[in-house]
């Protein structure tokens, strides 16, 4: 018996015998998450209020694309096109699926146009999902021939920042004086797989401005960054930039059950409406899904005053062990002269899913409190002082 791995080359096999808020408990050991459970438990483990909301939900049904609804659903379809200025609202399985179904709202919106427009502006490194056609947006499957790729600024001073920034804007610029067949732009609310790094306002008021200008349409993937880990719902609230389409995922539902979903504005809603959405699935929608969002929703938004704080933590934890520091919010990047892999982790008692490069990553939950950043402190010590 084997389990395909990823990420883990090198590290012992071990098993989770229970989780609890910040912590992953093995046999003998439990070991500080410190990336959130791949940037999904922003509440923590086990959080009882969204556990039992998942299991007293009393509708439970999968028709598809049928046009039927219920007020759970209805209630979550209102919260997030009024807290985010969306029109329509389209449910998908994962963040993965978000991103094709957001790229899918693209395809309809130019087909229904009757304009060609099938390529795609993409940013690598990136991070999109696992789907063939996510991992097309990285640069993966070629032959799919869909995607134009430009190098992501990358950084690690803020004047090496706006060097960097200004340089991939020209080229941006450049590709799409010479590409009339790209329809849409799509980059991350921050990159944070490869690297913790994120854009400047300048950047995204550009990117705004560059697809206005060349009638294109901004596609965000805010699965990794929505859902209060920027201090907001939305991850492009906090730069004041709205793109056309977005994707969610991840923390809308605290990361306690699979739900994402593709948003878009009124400019695509209106044309997509022309005719029946043609993008329905098994588990559309999946009121588990709902019931864990609504909920966690709420205590998300009551947590968002302690974004600040959080960060501050962060920032002084970097300062106190002499490690510069990269990131915003919840997200922290604490650049190192040397890579530590998953294992080294493990051996002070981290958990984490993705290691850095040159880096440690850290993405705090929202109930990060005293203990929580006395752990972080003390075993990010200890793992500094390994190499």
């Amino acid at each position: 018996m084997n389990e395909l791995k990823q990420w883990s080359q090198g590290e012992k096999a071990k098993q989770v015998t229970k989780t609890s808020r910040y912590w992953v408990h093995y046999e003998s050991e439990k070991h500080l998450d410190i990336q959130c459970g791949n940037a999904a438990f922003v509440l923590g483990y086990n959080d009882g209020d969204v556990l039992n909301a998942m299991r007293e939900q009393p509708i439970n049904f999968l028709r598809g694309n049928s046009g039927e609804s219920c007020e759970a659903n209805d209630e979550l379809i209102k919260y997030v096109c009024e807290k985010g200025n969306w029109a329509s609202v389209a449910w998908a399985v994962s963040g993965s699926d978000a991103v094709e179904t957001a790229i899918a709202m693209n395809d309809s919106y130019w087909q229904q146009r009757g304009e060609r427009k099938t390529k795609i502006l993409s940013f690598v490194p990136g991070y999109h999902g696992t789907t063939m056609l996510a991992k097309h947006l990285r640069g993966e499957y070629a032959y799919l021939n869909r995607v134009v790729m430009v190098q992501a600024p990358s950084w690690r001073t803020q004047e090496q920042q706006e060097e960097t920034e200004l340089q991939a804007l020209r080229t941006v610029r450049q590709i799409l004086e010479n590409n009339t067949e790209i329809g849409c732009l799509i980059m991350e609310t921050m990159p944070w797989v490869s690297d913790i790094s994120p854009y400047t306002k300048n950047w995204w008021q550009t990117i705004r401005n560059l697809c206005d200008e060349f009638g294109i349409l901004f596609v965000l993937d805010d699965v990794a960054l929505c859902w209060g880990k920027m201090g907001t719902m939305f991850g492009w609230q906090s730069y004041g930039v709205q793109p056309d389409i977005s994707a969610l995922g991840k923390s809308f539902t605290a990361g306690y059950t699979p739900l994402g979903a593709a948003v878009c504005n009124k400019r695509v809603s209106d044309v997509l409406s022309t005719k029946s959405w043609d993008h329905g699935h098994t588990w559309a929608p999946n009121m588990q899904g709902i019931a864990a969002s609504l909920v966690a929703t709420k205590k998300i938004e009551n947590l968002l005053p302690r974004v600040d704080g959080i960060k501050q933590r962060l920032v002084g934890i970097g300062e106190s062990l002499g490690l510069t520091y990269r990131g915003d919010c919840l997200f922290a990047c604490y650049d190192t002269p040397t890579t530590y892999t998953l294992a080294d982790l493990s051996s002070v008692g981290l958990a984490a899913t993705i290691p850095g490069l040159n880096c440690i990553k850290v993405i705090s939950p929202l109930i990060a409190d005293d203990e929580y950043f006395g752990e972080l402190q003390t075993r990010l010590e200890a793992l500094v002082s390994l190499k």
